[in-house]
């Protein structure tokens, strides 16, 4: 599984070296802006692991019939990938957002209480940080947990649960392809469940949260393959993780903004 690990972050590092670029950019252009009225800190906590769920056909009364294998990444390539759908889906629009670089393992053990009492310790380092910048909100990118449905032409599939960025694989679930005309048992599907979460640093409160739960799939008919897994390459695994975000980031941040407003 360490070599899956890997050649996401092989591909997904290829994909970023714009982004890197992007990221410098932003942050060197606020350092020269004027004051805005409210500027964000952004950080995400979604990328330290890649979920890869294995789907069990059975029932029973555990709380998730899945086989779940947390893959550990060794670098920051899936929280760069959650920031830059971030900044896509900000513009140069108000607030201002500042994007960090955050690669701490206590922030990512915290993302459930960052904002509770048993994290102000790790907040208020945050916040003493970038305290130059005048940071108004902090806008937090962490895992969501929901129910595993996707999408199919008769409704949606899919058992258990799923958390975060990752991979649901169902090697029994016969899938057809009505257009080409052929089935197979099978289909790999990408997954992003995840929080957006904006703390008020003057009011010292959570005043909006948006939850995401998006997901695409591919069916094993049809790619010669044996085992869904293999039925897409690295490439394509880093593309629809990144589309995922990009997709849903946006509109997610819209209804947050709207929240905060109220």
């Amino acid at each position: 599984m360490r070599q899956r690990a890997t050649e996401i972050s092989r591909i997904g590092r290829a994909s970023l070296a714009a982004v890197a670029l992007g990221l410098l950019w932003v942050v060197a252009a606020l350092a020269s802006s004027a004051v805005a009225q409210e500027r964000w800190a952004a950080l995400s906590v979604i990328g330290d692991r890649m979920n890869l769920v294995y789907a069990r056909m059975q029932t029973g009364t555990r709380t998730n019939p899945n086989y779940v294998e947390p893959v550990l990444m060794k670098d920051d390539v899936l929280d760069r990938l959650a920031l830059n759908a971030l900044l896509k889906a900000a513009g140069t629009s108000d607030p201002e957002i500042l994007p960090l670089a955050l690669r701490d393992p206590r922030f990512y053990q915290a993302q459930e209480k960052l904002f509770a009492g048993e994290g102000k310790p790790l907040l208020d380092g945050l916040l003493k940080a970038v305290e130059a910048q005048k940071i108004t909100h902090v806008l937090l990118l962490a895992r969501a947990r929901g129910e595993a449905s996707f999408q199919v032409r008769e409704g949606r599939i899919g058992i258990g649960t799923v958390e975060g960025l990752g991979f649901y694989v169902d090697r029994a679930t016969r899938i057809e392809r009505v257009a080409e005309r052929d089935a197979d048992r099978g289909y790999i599907a990408p997954f992003a469940y995840y929080r957006l979460v904006l703390f008020d640093v003057a009011r010292n409160a959570v005043v909006a949260e948006e939850r995401v739960a998006a997901s695409t799939m591919h069916p094993l008919a049809g790619s010669g393959e044996a085992d869904p897994w293999d039925a897409v390459s690295a490439q394509q695994k880093v593309d629809d993780l990144e589309g995922l975000l990009n997709e849903n980031t946006g509109p997610a941040l819209n209804r947050l903004k709207s929240r905060a407003r109220r």
